[in-house]
């Protein structure tokens, strides 16, 4: 069976990790849906790139997923933590054991604030460090006990992605992606 990712986009997210994200994961045969948060689907990026999303918040609100994916900007992370519909539908999809991603400001911004994740180990943004309980400093870190996967920003966007396709999937498939493409340094092939 198809594994199916959520990818929540809002006005300021951060455009290399939402479209990074979004590509590898089809890249390793992912079913892949992005949606805006509000019922507009056209959202504005953080550097002012526009992406048309495919479907919006009410239309996915009672789908089911594998995966649910948030990327950074300090806007967006905003947005994403002052939508209490989006709130409500990450607590839902934890409790029913849905694996939750986030990168850069969100989980920070999103989980931290609103207490989600309370006792779970988590990375981000660096300057968020001292905001996040407990704090890994891993490009990309999944705390297998709370299926919480998070990355640090913009360039650990390959990371995120390879992290939550080995989660989703397995190593192979994760070691298949990253095999067509020319990785700098420091990044997990998965060989």
């Amino acid at each position: 069976m198809t594994k199916q990712a959520l990818v929540f986009l809002s006005n300021g997210c951060e455009e290399t990790e939402a479209v990074t994200t979004i590509d590898l994961l089809t890249r390793a045969g992912i079913k892949v849906t992005y949606a805006s948060i509000t019922e507009d689907k056209k959202v504005e990026c953080s550097r002012g790139v526009t992406i048309l999303a495919q479907k919006t918040f009410s239309e996915v609100d009672n789908l089911d997923f594998d995966v649910i994916i948030l990327p950074g900007g300090l806007i967006g992370a905003e947005n994403f933590r002052d939508s209490q519909q989006l709130i409500k539908k990450l607590k839902q999809a934890h409790q029913a054991g849905v694996v939750i991603a986030a990168i850069c400001a969100t989980p920070a911004m999103v989980f931290q604030h609103h207490n989600l994740f309370p006792n779970a180990y988590m990375t981000g943004y660096p300057t968020t460090k001292d905001t996040i309980k407990n704090w890994k400093s891993d490009r990309a870190y999944f705390d297998a006990q709370y299926k919480l996967i998070t990355s640090q920003g913009p360039g650990t966007s390959i990371d995120f992605a390879l992290k939550i396709i080995d989660v989703l999937l397995d190593k192979k498939a994760a070691a298949e992606v990253a095999a067509q493409l020319v990785l700098p340094q420091g990044i997990k092939s998965y060989q």
